[in-house]
Order: structure tokens, then C-alpha cells, then sequence
């Protein structure tokens, strides 16, 4: 909304594919998130939307492997920004699925991605103003500096597998003490 609000142009240019994937559904804080996000999506698009142009799409709900590949091959840019969070795969599978180097991954400073994936555009998801600048600078970002960007992302994505990953662990403990204690 403070993107659409602050660059007009970006109107009907733009669309916002949001997916939640439904879990936890006995924790009554996740079901009044839930409720509180369709009201934006709503308020959002019920004060932008134009004929042939919807700013959010908004899908609650799981997406088979093929059509999340292709949300993935079709988005620009991605924006990943938990306000906390471990290990993001989404950030990586974007990464991943960009065979043709383009594309910008917006990244929370507080996803467990962050610190791996340097070439990300990296932001305070609490910072609005910040966030809308962040994506307004990825949409109109040159291709030459994605592709620098994406490869990078790309060559990390790919050297740290999963079996790196959990050598790595595996070696970071093996000095701490006797496991039994």
C-alpha cells in the first residue's frame, strides 16, 4: 500500500502475490493474524484495483511444487520478510529457480537467510518506508546488477547444500563436550 501510495507509476504495474500456507491453526494469535491480513489485502485492493489490474492476490493455501516453481520463474522480485524466523527455504528456492540470473530477492535482516545470502537486497521489515523504497529500487534495478547480484546468490545457493550444511553443524559440535552428559 505505502509503495502503491508514494510512486503511482507503479500502479498497474505491479502485483503483489501473497502466499500463506495455513499452519497452526490452535493458536488463536495465528488465526487473528490471518483475519487482520485479509482486511489489508482487502482495504488494499478494494482502493487500488482498476479494471484488468489487481494490486494482491492473495492465496491461503498450499501450492503444488509446479505452480509454486512457477510463481517463483514469473515474480521480478521476491520479498521475504518475517519479522523472525530460522532457516528460510523460500528465499533459497527463489534463488534457485532464477536459471536466468535475473530477478531481486528482498530479505528480512531477521530471516536465518540473511547472513548467508549477502547478494540479497536486505531489509528492517518494520521500516515501511524503508521496505517500499527497497522494492520500488528492485523493480526498476538494472538487469546487468541483477544478474551480478543473482549469480552470486545462485553460486551460494548451490555450494551450500544441504550435506555441507550438516557437516558443518556437525563440526561446529564436535569440540563441545561429550554429547552423553
Amino acid at each position: 500500500r505505502h509503495a502503491l501510495e508514494r510512486w503511482p507509476e507503479l500502479r498497474e504495474q505491479i502485483t503483489l502475490v501473497q502466499v500463506v500456507v495455513p499452519s497452526r491453526w490452535d493458536i488463536p494469535h495465528y488465526n487473528t493474524l490471518k483475519e487482520e491480513l485479509e482486511r489489508l489485502v482487502g482495504r488494499i485492493n478494494g482502493e487500488f484495483t482498476r479494471p484488468g489490474w489487481v494490486p494482491v492476490h492473495y492465496y491461503y493455501r498450499s501450492l503444488e511444487r509446479a505452480e509454486l516453481m512457477a510463481h517463483y520463474m514469473a515474480a521480478d522480485v521476491m520479498l521475504v520478510t518475517p519479522l523472525r524466523d530460522g532457516m528460510n527455504l523460500v528465499a533459497k528456492e527463489y534463488v534457485a529457480s532464477r536459471t536466468g540470473d535475473t530477478g531481486t530477492l528482498v530479505l528480512s535482516e531477521f530471516a536465518g537467510a540473511a547472513e548467508e545470502l549477502k547478494g540479497a537486497t536486505i531489509v528492517n521489515p518494520y521500516d515501511v518506508d524503508g521496505l517500499a523504497e527497497a522494492l520500488a529500487a528492485s523493480i526498476d534495478s538494472d538487469l546487468s546488477e541483477q544478474r551480478s547480484s543473482m549469480r552470486m546468490l545462485r553460486r551460494r545457493v548451490d555450494r551450500w547444500d544441504v550435506h555441507r550444511w550438516a557437516a558443518h553443524c556437525l563440526e561446529s559440535i564436535e569440540g563441545v563436550g561429550d554429547p552423553t552428559i
